[in-house]
């Protein structure tokens, strides 16, 4: 059963509630006990008026008349309360409940589990915390554990590649981030960019320029009205690189983020036949 994690906000909108409901039962009872009271003394002075009512004189007449005043005063001010209160409750609960009831549409929609969406924003923003604290590995545990209950939360294995390549050194296990994050369904604008940055580890930082080469040509040919596609074809270009006839398989290409090419190609263009790879990629971000 998840753990019920509530956040700085979360804390004050629950105390928030708590003070307008308790206050809104308080001055309740309070103008409920000084009604009955006021209700019970205009019946005792009726009947006790009926009775005497001859022998009574002005003076102890009006001092018969200003002891209910108080009273009336006091279920002006409970009654204020009262009403002040229960709208404040009211706007506060209602803007809550629009809340989650258009959170709900939003996963329906996008066809999001059960799963409570404020537990879920909880968890992630502890992962995130966790980094922002420098604990790297812990927040790298939270957000699996995250992705464990959320598969398509994509971007979380987003989180995790960064930290890897950025926070840790670790350019082997972000690389195999980024390819598993490529298998799921993206923007074709971002999945394009996640593309091209993964090419740029491969070259840059796993030596793997063969398989930089081939997720280019995906982007280009899979991807080709993107922004991603334009910079790919003109790195493919000024390498001498063909698009054509010559292209390798899709499906060779889709199997190049499964696994590692442990094969080099066996020709290569003379214009870049002495070239390192680094210099054939050097201005490719």
């Amino acid at each position: 059963m998840a753990k019920l994690i509530l956040t700085r906000s979360q804390k004050i909108q629950a105390a928030v509630y708590t003070v307008l409901i308790m206050g809104t039962c308080i001055f309740g009872i309070l103008f409920k006990v000084n009604y009955d009271r006021y209700m019970d003394g205009n019946d005792a002075s009726e009947q006790s008026d009926v009775g005497i009512e001859e022998t009574v004189d002005e003076k102890t007449r009006a001092g018969t008349d200003t002891r209910p005043a108080g009273q009336i005063r006091y279920l002006f001010i409970y009654g204020g309360f009262l009403v002040a209160f229960s709208i404040a409750l009211g706007l506060t609960g209602g803007r809550w409940l629009s809340g989650v009831l258009a959170q709900k549409v939003v996963d329906t929609l996008h066809g999001v589990d059960d799963a409570t969406p404020f537990l879920k924003k909880a968890d992630y923003e502890k992962a995130e915390e966790a980094w922002a604290r420098g604990d790297f590995l812990v927040a790298v545990e939270l957000f699996r554990e995250y992705l464990l209950e959320n598969p398509n939360e994509v971007h979380a294995s987003l989180r995790i590649a960064e930290i890897y390549e950025k926070d840790l050194g670790n350019y082997l296990a972000s690389a195999l981030e980024y390819e598993e994050a490529l298998k799921h369904k993206l923007p074709d604008e971002q999945w394009g960019w996640t593309a091209i940055h993964l090419c740029n580890l491969y070259i840059s930082k796993l030596n793997r320029p063969e398989d930089a080469l081939k997720l280019m040509k995906r982007i280009a040919l899979e991807y080709e009205f993107t922004a991603a596609a334009a910079k790919a074809r003109q790195h493919l270009e000024r390498m001498g690189e063909s698009l054509g006839e010559e292209q390798e398989p899709l499906v060779e290409l889709e199997e190049s983020l499964k696994e590692p090419a442990f094969e080099t190609k066996k020709k290569k263009r003379k214009s870049k036949r002495n070239l390192p790879a680094s210099e054939q990629f050097r201005d490719f971000d």
